[in-house]
């Protein structure tokens, strides 16, 4: 019986297609059958168990595992060490499909024991393709090149094109994978070429798949779907219900993304129907799960809830990492759609933490050291038994070591993750408790003060002792009140700009003639955080009163400008001017001077007796954002 190879992977949604097979015959499987219950040999109703089980792989995979196993079974019981390799590949490659991915390496490793002890280099470079493939849907990417690689040193060094092209399909989904879609199409159009010029059109509507997710994948949506229609007329004509099954499935992520939900899920149900019927447990959990991301697009999470939990067992008990992320993100859209808010929660907690541990980046940091592995693999294959075992050795510790450089990678990421999470909920308590306090102020203090400011307006008519106490007991009351407001309004807002604070100030000073606040240019859009417009503010009250109070400035003029590197801030007054005496500075100054130092900004300040005093004060932009 013709056994064909393994071919490439369908990727998008985290399936396979394992294998190309042949559609069998009712009358194959009825003849097969017939020899096991006739014959007296041992060896050949071990055969025919064998044959039996790879001939049900296209039809009924619990049917291949059947026979596989009574095959495994009779074959260990004969001295003909050729039949049992056979019979664990086949097993294996039953196992492989069901998703049984332990169970089919153990076979498998059996099976390459054997075909390399009887040095059947063809039976092993076939079951190193099915290994790759089991690596590679384990996430061992490692392990899967090093068994491509090694397949494909043998059939091109053979000259087998048909295997040759197998190979470089499933090598160009390995780079896929790792996100390299540029090698991934170059491996998988030299694969198609070789197939359209065999007439394989069965192994060929495989890699028009795998094109077609590289495509998707590159957001060219357009050449994605002409190629999954491409390859649903190559699987219909060649009987290949995997690649019908994952075009149909893709083709529904790409609906979905049209938002055409009503076409998306006929087309995610068409798959799954599909894949029922072949007993494909892996690829019908991946289905169910972009089944019920077309069904929460439309509101129908119930029933969205009801495909995810049947796809969550198998993809967490086989370690899908990618299917499971997308399978929790989708049950918690479906629980809030319900509103169960504890359940949505704890898929959302699900989501995040497999979502880390999962980064498609370190595996593209790796593509470019596999790829010269690869190429160092094919010219040492001629090498001998003891330098290939070396190069192996060399390869696992260079494994090792990249292993631990990606976990410490990913270790920093999560600890700067967490400490960034630290520090958002510091700044929101932060924020919380200023929006608190602004609120004592406001509700508080307000009110006190507009009671006494009451009280006293009361009195002041029929009192004719204390009037002018009374005036200006009113009248501090009143500058209280106006200066909470400003306080308030500050630490309300966190994220005040040039332009807003500038006018802010200009109405409150509005009502002092001798006070002139100007308008601010270019650049007034730069945003000010609550602590700094707080302090700016300050500054320009302590900066005022100075002149008013004791250089008895008749005039006050307020300029406040900034460019892309700092905030400039001048304040002139036509009062008496100062002279410092021994380089002493009175307490206002002093305090100008320590805020201004506080954001690592500078003061000059230039006066002479009699005309007046300029003060002029550059904060840096950039340190500002590092101290707001």
């Amino acid at each position: 019986m013709l056994r064909l190879m393994l071919a490439g992977w369908l990727l998008l949604a985290s399936t396979i297609l394992p294998l190309t097979l042949a559609a069998q015959t009712n009358t194959e499987t009825d003849s097969l059958k017939n020899i096991i219950h006739t014959t007296s040999s041992d060896k050949e109703k071990a055969t025919a168990l064998s044959d039996l089980c790879w001939a049900y792989l296209s039809i009924s995979i619990d049917s291949a595992l059947h026979y596989g196993n009574l095959a495994v079974l009779a074959s260990s019981q004969i001295t003909d060490r050729k039949i049992e390799a056979q019979a664990r590949n086949d097993y294996g490659t039953a196992l492989l499909l069901k998703g049984s991915l332990d169970a089919a390496l153990s076979e498998l490793r059996k099976a390459l024991e054997i075909r390399t002890v009887i040095k059947d280099y063809s039976g092993s470079a076939s079951i190193r393709l099915k290994l790759g493939n089991c690596y590679y849907k384990a996430g061992k990417l490692d392990s899967a090149m090093q068994q491509f690689t090694s397949a494909l040193s043998y059939y091109e060094k053979e000259n087998k094109a048909f295997e040759t092209a197998q190979v470089k399909g499933n090598i160009g989904s390995l780079y896929f994978t790792m996100g390299n879609y540029s090698k991934s199409i170059e491996y998988q159009s030299q694969s198609a070429e070789l197939l359209e010029s065999l007439n394989k059109i069965y192994e060929l509507s495989n890699t028009l798949v795998n094109i077609g997710n590289t495509y998707l994948k590159k957001k060219d949506s357009s050449n994605a779907e002409l190629h999954y229609q491409k390859a649903i007329t190559s699987a219909t004509t060649a009987g290949n219900k995997y690649a019908h099954s994952a075009a149909l499935n893709n083709l529904s992520n790409i609906q979905i993304g049209r938002k055409e939900f009503t076409e998306a899920i006929k087309l995610a149900q068409e798959s799954i129907e599909l894949r029922a019927s072949m007993g494909m447990e892996g690829e019908l959990a991946s289905g169910r799960t972009t089944l019920a991301i077309a069904l929460n697009s439309t509101g129908n999470y119930q029933k969205a809830l009801e495909e995810l939990k049947l796809a969550q067992p198998f993809a967490e008990s086989n370690g899908l990492t990618e299917q499971l992320i997308s399978i929790y993100l989708q049950s918690a859209i479906a629980y809030g759609g319900i509103h169960q808010a504890d359940s949505m929660q704890h898929y959302l907690g699900l989501y995040e933490s497999t979502k880390n541990s999962f980064t498609e980046n370190e595996m593209i940091k790796t593509s470019a050291e596999l790829e010269t592995r690869y190429q160092t693999a094919r010219k040492d294959s001629v090498l001998e038994q003891n330098k290939a075992d070396l190069r192996f050795r060399n390869l696992a510790l260079a494994g090792i070591s990249v292993l631990f450089v990606l976990s410490l990678a990913i270790a920093v990421l999560y600890y700067k993750q967490q400490k960034l999470r630290t520090n958002q909920q510091q700044m929101a308590q932060l924020n919380e408790q200023r929006m608190q306090i602004s609120r004592e102020l406001h509700d508080n203090i307000g009110s006190y003060l507009t009671f006494i400011k009451s009280s006293v307006e009361q009195l002041e008519p029929s009192v004719s002792t204390a009037t002018t106490a009374l005036h200006n007991i009113r009248q501090l009351t009143d500058e209280t009140i106006s200066e909470l407001r400003k306080t308030v309004w500050l630490m309300n807002n966190p994220e005040v700009s040039v332009a807003e604070f500038n006018s802010k100030l200009q109405d409150y000073y509005k009502k002092i003639p001798k006070i002139t606040v100007h308008p601010t240019g270019a650049h007034s859009e730069l945003i000010l955080g609550s602590t700094l417009s707080t302090q700016l503010f300050r500054i320009i009250q302590e900066a005022v009163n100075n002149a008013m109070k004791h250089a008895e400035a008749e005039s006050v003029s307020i300029q406040l400008q900034n460019n892309m590197e700092a905030i400039n801030l001048t304040i002139r007054d036509n009062g008496k001017g100062m002279v410092s005496k021994d380089g002493q500075i009175g307490s206002g100054l002093r305090n100008l001077r320590e805020r201004v130092q506080e954001f690592s900004g500078k003061l000059e300040i230039f006066s002479r007796p009699n005309e007046g005093t300029s003060l002029q004060i550059q904060l840096p932009i950039k340190q500002l954002k590092q101290s707001v």
